[in-house]
């Protein structure tokens, strides 16, 4: 009788943790991605400097590229966390504050690691890899 309860006590422990685990495919909705960016492009350049920013075509809603200083990139999804299937969950970037910030919800997520500073989001961005080689950045979902 012990025993048993020490299986259905582990057995609801792992359903609870497997149910509240999240990954980034229950934060939005997934779409592969596999970009280069050619770093000395004019469409480009900018973001060589630290702060610098660009949005770009790609993920759920569009893609922030964010430049944490030369050869250091964040890439981080636009669709929110919070109502990540409303059509005006799209992020962008609030210049005066450098927060990355929600249309509908008013969430606002910090640009350097994507975590959520303020607001109803429950998760951080979704972030995608970035690799820089030869002035050229790779930023794609795999893991």
């Amino acid at each position: 009788m012990f025993r048993l309860s020490k299986i259905l006590i582990l057995l609801t422990l792992f359903l609870l943790f497997f149910n509240t685990s999240c990954n980034d495919e229950d934060r939005v909705p997934y779409v592969p991605v596999n970009l280069q960016l050619f770093l000395n492009s004019a469409d480009y350049q900018d973001l060589k400097i630290s702060g610098n920013w660009k949005y770009i075509s790609g993920g759920s809603r569009g893609i922030i590229v964010f430049c944490v200083y030369p050869g250091e990139y964040m890439a981080f999804d636009r669709n929110c966390t919070y109502d990540p299937y409303n059509d005006s969950a799209r992020i962008y970037v609030d210049e005066t504050n450098m927060f990355a910030v929600c249309e509908h919800c008013s969430s606002k997520f910090n640009l350097y690691d994507g975590t959520v500073v303020s607001g109803d989001a429950p998760y951080s961005l979704v972030q995608y890899s970035t690799q820089v080689d030869n002035d050229v950045l790779y930023i794609n979902n795999s893991y």
